[in-house]
């Protein structure tokens, strides 16, 4: 998603040039940006100079819909999405710890967009 943001107005990215940029095998990043597709994250353009680009601005891409995608919750304790499946969960205080570092874990990923992830970037290689 960040080497799409890099490129992002440059129009579509084939497939084979994301995975030689990440140095990822081919067949698993198309899994992956499938995922990304059916989320609404990316989208495809077929043809000759097809391949794939975001489907809305940087700006606009918060880093927990990518996680949210691949990964699912965020949550680092079953019980904090679903207290159902621990009878103790009503009185038990370490799960009020989990929620709090859950929604910690939440703030910081939706205050973090594609772009400022492009905006660090070029900070970094700019002070090289």
């Amino acid at each position: 998603m960040l080497e799409l943001a890099i490129r992002s107005g440059e129009g579509p990215v084939q497939l084979e040039t994301l995975a030689q940029v990440q140095k990822m095998p081919e067949r698993y990043l198309a899994k992956i940006v499938q995922d990304l597709r059916r989320a609404g994250l990316v989208r495809s353009v077929r043809g000759a100079r097809g391949g794939y680009m975001l489907a809305r601005a940087p700006a606009a891409i918060e880093i927990l819909d990518i996680v949210r995608c691949l990964d699912g919750s965020v949550a680092p304790t079953e019980c904090v999405d679903d207290p159902a499946v621990c009878v103790s969960a009503p009185k038990c205080v370490a799960r009020e710890v989990w929620v709090d570092v859950n929604s910690a874990i939440v703030n910081v990923l939706e205050s973090v967009t594609l772009k400022d992830l492009v905006d660090r970037r070029v900070q970094k290689l700019a002070a090289r």
